[in-house]
């Protein structure tokens, strides 16, 4: 067995019952400089884990490499091709990662300019089947080089894998303990990622680190979804139940379960807001009555015959959303916003808001 893990085809060893104190210590040594880290990949692998952690596969405990090849992609699309940040020592026998020259590459047959800092557009902006193309491309390597590395450093107890089957199966305790400590393990990943990145790059390069680990998985248009909301016909604010069509500007599109937490940007969990509430709920979380206008909202949404409803709510469900909400008030998100003052709702029906669609179960 190749002890290192690199290039290792499978890792099935039997998952052991953890206890949350077991999974922290495997996530803490795994990250660890006493690991061999030979550039960011462990890192931004782990991020995008973390980052995917509410689309995996409940019944399976099953995570795609799809899903995280498409993460990992952005992550580096952001960090080498708008930061300029290399990802690993220069030494005699490398210069640059794999995934770096896959991006430089890329770049070249589209003709694409990346080469002054700020220049690329983001990684959202590229058509569908480009994104796709690029982290399939880039998936190869992250197979190659990091998901054995990584099981190794987690002593085969996190996830197991096969290279064949697609995916990654999370142990459940271990995935319990990341959805429980997900802030933290972000903390923790980010302080030894930015460690690793000032080592490897002059310190003008280095400059805020952690708003560029954080950047490189925002959105900066969400207008796709609003045009999908509003389609759907919300037409009042979802707190204050303000109507929206009064609106002189672009109407807010909100994270109900704020963005710093989910790190991911799914329609169930966006909802139209009017400005004065989008301003005031800012990074917290809204009153949990707001929990029940939203899986509502959910169940009509799922009529909607649009490829982006089908996509973003494959892997949703109503106790998921509940866990999300929980996790992250265990996570040290304020909870109980709600405006000062709300007006009566309209009754909508079908199309025109959503909320009095036939309830389809939990």
């Amino acid at each position: 067995m190749n002890t290192s893990g690199w290039n290792l085809q499978q890792g099935t060893l039997p998952f052991r019952p953890l206890s949350e104190s077991d999974v922290i210590r495997i996530v803490n040594q795994a990250l660890s400089p006493a690991k061999k880290h030979t550039s960011t990949y462990k890192y931004a692998f782990f991020k995008a884990m973390l980052d995917n952690l509410f689309n995996v596969d409940g019944q399976r405990v099953f995570l795609s490499y799809d899903t995280i090849a498409l993460r990992f992609t952005e992550i580096y699309w952001n960090l080498v091709l708008n930061y300029h940040l290399k990802q690993m020592p220069t030494s005699q026998r490398a210069t640059m990662t794999a995934v770096e020259r896959v991006l430089f590459d890329f770049c070249k047959k589209y003709g694409f300019n990346h080469e002054s800092k700020g220049s690329i557009f983001p990684f959202e902006s590229l058509r569908q089947d480009l994104q796709l193309e690029l982290s399939r491309k880039i998936r190869s390597q992250m197979l190659k080089y990091v998901v054995g590395a990584f099981y190794t450093d987690t002593e085969g107890q996190l996830y197991s894998f096969s290279k064949e089957e697609g995916g990654i199966h999370f142990n459940p305790d271990a995935y319990t303990a990341c959805i429980k400590f997900k802030t933290d393990f972000e903390k923790i990943n980010y302080y030894e990622w930015i460690k690793y990145l000032e080592k490897v790059n002059r310190e003008e390069d280095a400059y805020a680190l952690a708003s560029k680990l954080d950047a490189s998985t925002e959105r900066s248009n969400l207008s796709l979804y609003r045009e999908t909301l509003l389609q759907f016909g919300q037409q009042h604010c979802f707190y204050c139940h303000k109507s929206l069509k009064q609106e002189a500007t672009a109407i807010p599109v909100d994270h109900c379960i704020p963005w710093s937490f989910v790190k991911d940007d799914k329609l169930w969990n966006f909802v139209l807001s009017c400005p004065t509430c989008n301003g005031a709920k800012s990074n917290t979380l809204p009153a949990e009555t707001y929990l029940a206008d939203i899986k509502q909202r959910n169940r009509s949404l799922l009529h909607l015959d649009l490829p982006l409803v089908k996509e973003d709510f494959k892997s949703y469900s109503h106790a998921k959303l509940e866990q999300m909400y929980h996790s992250a008030i265990f996570n040290g998100f304020q909870a109980g916003w709600k405006p000062s003052t709300i007006l009566p709702l309209p009754t909508y029906g079908f199309g025109d808001g959503g909320y009095s669609a036939v309830a389809d179960g939990e």
